[in-house]
């Protein structure tokens, strides 16, 4: 027996392409389901960014300060920039900011109190020539109708604009400027965890590998859901035995997934634009940068995935190779099933199947790095599908290690292929209970026999 797939094996999968895209575009149930689909995109982001508190009137009540004006003194020797406050700190979006160079009265730390209101308060910005430091004196009524925080944070911000006075009469670039005056990120360990030098953490790698996880799942959840359908209902009311008369029986199947594939990937475009088209106009009536604020704290970054050119198409291979594994599976599991019933429990055994490297991938990612952990699901075709792009990404397997794992599954790939040419005409026309692996092995055992007949 040679394994072989000939190019009359394909015959007529334009036209099983063409028409079970239609089908599936035309069906009311899918087009429910998009719908669907659609109001939660479009309802996710004005929901998100008001559950973590973007609305803007809500932001403006709340964590405005109540300070009504600010008197700053400056004696720094260096020019600072008042009137961009507002625009650059929400929180004193409507302090005034006064420079009291500009104004009349001579001011000092002895006379303030006779010229500030509650509301009010008095800066002091100075340069000490002989300790070669600055201070930031700040001042209030003992009966302030605001609080220590609030004043608290008002000498800090002018601080932060008076270093930045300082860098750029040095003459240092902007970029420059917000590198110097970023803020510092402290962390803690034992001495082993850092003499072990580790590049990455627990919650970098659970997180890499709990997105791309989820990713593929979703995907392979679709797709089987929606290939076993179409072969179930095609199969009941015997259009497949029409079809099959001018088309191969590996054609219907790859047709099927080609058309598949086409649907799932204009559905996640769509859904994509209308969560762009979502978040733009909620940026009209709230904050949408609460968003970019939650998964910065989350740890989550373009930096912490590694996101670049080689990467993305590395996860688009391995997506692939998985889809086309899990579409093939698929195929023949709903061709052993005669009628509509059989529908959800042949769509259950493969996303158990599925469902097992997931979990598996999940729970390695949790065990930490582990050499030989990591070249056994990277290799084994369950879970390659899952692990072994990731475990390149966060750097436990190498490329020749992801490029075997792509080989295998290739070859697991190209078996089913084979397969589905061999038996798929025959399960097609089966009618009766669902099959067990015996009952396919004899039928592609029969069918090996015939063709070496015909020869």
């Amino acid at each position: 027996m040679h394994m072989k797939l000939r190019k009359s094996d394909f015959t007529g999968t334009g036209k099983v392409f063409r028409f079970t895209l239609v089908q599936m575009l035309k069906g009311k149930a899918n087009i429910i389901t998009m719908l669907i689909f659609f109001l939660f995109a479009a309802g996710s982001i004005p929901v998100m960014t008001l559950m973590m508190g973007g609305e803007q009137s809500q932001f403006d009540e709340a964590e405005a300060s109540r300070i009504a004006a600010v008197y700053v003194r400056n004696d720094t020797g260096y020019e600072l920039d008042l009137e961009s406050i507002s625009q650059r700190d929400k929180f004193f979006s409507d302090t005034n900011f006064i420079d009291t160079d500009l104004m009349d009265v001579e001011w000092s730390e002895d006379t303030y109190e006779s010229m500030v209101e509650p509301t009010e308060a008095y800066i002091h910005l100075q340069k000490d020539t002989e300790k070669m430091n600055f201070t930031i004196g700040a001042y209030a009524l003992e009966d302030k109708e605001f609080t220590d925080g609030d004043l608290d944070s008002c000498a800090a911000l002018l601080g932060g604009i008076l270093d930045e006075a300082r860098y750029a009469q040095q003459n240092v670039a902007p970029e420059q400027i917000a590198a110097l005056t970023s803020p510092y990120e402290t962390k803690s360990g034992s001495v082993s965890e850092y003499l072990e030098e580790k590049e990455d953490d627990f919650d970098t790698r659970f997180g890499v590998q709990m997105i791309y996880s989820v990713a593929l799942l979703i995907l392979c959840t679709f797709v089987s859901s929606f290939i076993i359908q179409k072969v179930i209902e095609e199969k009941a009311s015997k259009l497949a035995e029409l079809l099959m008369v001018s088309v191969s029986p590996l054609a219907m199947l790859v047709g099927k997934i080609l058309a598949v594939m086409t649907y799932i990937l204009g559905l996640v475009l769509s859904l994509a634009a209308v969560v762009g088209l979502s978040y733009v106009i909620t940026g009209r009536f709230a904050d949408t940068s609460v968003l970019y604020r939650q998964i910065a704290e989350s740890g989550i970054s373009m930096e912490t995935l590694q996101v670049s050119p080689v990467t993305a198409l590395i996860l688009v291979v391995s997506l692939l190779l998985g889809y086309l594994q899990v579409s093939l599976i698929s195929g023949l599991v709903g061709t052993e099933c005669s009628t509509t019933e059989d529908v959800e429990p042949a769509n259950m055994a493969v996303v158990l199947l599925v469902m097992a490297g997931y979990m598996i991938a999940t729970v390695a990612a949790g065990v930490g790095s582990n050499p030989v952990l990591a070249t056994v699901i990277s290799l084994c075709p369950i879970t390659s599908m899952f692990c072994a792009p990731v475990r390149y990404i966060i750097g436990d397997i190498g490329f020749g290690m992801l490029a075997l794992s792509w080989v295998i599954q290739f070859a697991v790939i190209v078996v089913l292929a084979y397969v589905c040419a061999r038996i798929y005409r025959a399960l097609m026309m089966y009618r009766g209970n669902r099959m067990k692996l015996s009952g396919w092995i004899t039928m592609f055992r029969q069918s090996s026999a015939k063709e070496v007949e015909n020869r």
